[in-house]
């Protein structure tokens, strides 16, 4: 758990606290350990869950050296554009255009903290870019229904990348993942439209039969050492 004075706050925090859920604390933010019971969120992630994934610290790297910049501090750039590759254990390192590279940090990495000083000297022709997304993990075999009716784009034959579209109106990167051998999707956001997608994504995930889940379901044993003092787990 960091120690920090200030807490960070999930974008879409209020409709999260709407659903009393068992919190826990993750780089600083508080987020759902659970909504429900552990066996009934273990069963909704293979069949069909939205869980909030706005905790993970992100950062932009753009500008004409920033590939350069990124293989010096041990951070290659995937070749293609849209190319996607892990950072550590769980982060991401994703090449959104020619010259600019989106990072997420893991549970349990710290990387993004490490690399944001370091661009404080401006180092020639690599800029920051701050990016505070809000950012949802849409699990289970049924998931692609859901963006059949949300989103332009057909995932049945998810493509190897990462996709720049709307869902339900809304710009969204989306990324094509494996959660434990289950379809999953990554979607991230401007964290302005996260209540709004949240809202609507979870509409849709419950017709179909499915809920929002918390982080306990994909990463338990981190999740419950984390969990807040005096919050039942």
């Amino acid at each position: 758990m960091n120690a920090s004075s200030s807490v960070r706050r999930s974008p879409v925090h209020d409709a999260l606290e709407d659903l009393n859920p068992k919190w826990a604390q993750i780089h600083n933010m508080k987020v759902p350990l659970r909504f429900n019971d552990a066996a009934r969120e273990n069963k909704l992630k293979t069949e069909l869950s939205i869980c909030d994934m706005s905790c993970l610290p992100k950062m932009g790297v753009r500008g004409p050296e920033s590939l350069a910049w990124l293989a010096q501090a041990g951070i290659p750039a995937p070749e293609r554009i849209y190319g996607w590759r892990l950072l550590g254990d769980s982060g991401l390192v994703i090449r959104t255009d020619r010259h600019e590279v989106f990072l997420e940090d893991g549970l349990t990495s710290h990387r993004i903290s490490e690399l944001e000083p370091q661009l404080q000297s401006r180092p020639s022709g690599v800029y920051l870019v701050c990016r505070q997304d809000a950012s949802f993990l849409l699990s289970g075999a049924k998931c692609n229904s859901v963006l059949r009716e949300t989103c332009g784009v057909d995932f049945s034959r998810p493509p190897d990348g990462l996709v720049m579209t709307r869902v339900a109106g809304a710009s969204c990167m989306v990324l094509p993942v494996q959660v434990e051998g289950t379809s999953a999707f990554r979607l991230w956001l401007d964290p302005s439209y996260g209540l709004y997608l949240w809202e609507a994504i979870l509409e849709i995930v419950r017709h179909h039969g499915g809920d929002a889940i918390g982080l306990d379901a994909f990463y338990p044993s981190f999740g419950q050492a984390n969990s807040l003092k005096g919050e039942p787990t």
